[in-house]
């Protein structure tokens, strides 16, 4: 599992056979009511908001 902005985990996690299963839009705002010093702005200036989930098959 990773955020929307972090693009350099997709990358890395894609380029070892990893798919994008599912997204949980709007997730880290749920997430910031708990943790509240998760950012606003991640990587690349992007808006941090969503939780992307990937799964390799074996």
């Amino acid at each position: 599992m990773t955020t929307n902005d972090n693009l350099n985990a997709l990358k890395f996690y894609q380029k070892r056979g990893y798919i994008l299963s599912s997204i949980y839009n709007n997730a880290v705002a749920k997430a910031r009511k708990i943790k509240s010093q998760i950012p606003q702005i991640g990587d690349n200036g992007i808006p941090i908001r969503d939780e992307i989930e990937l799964l390799k098959f074996l």
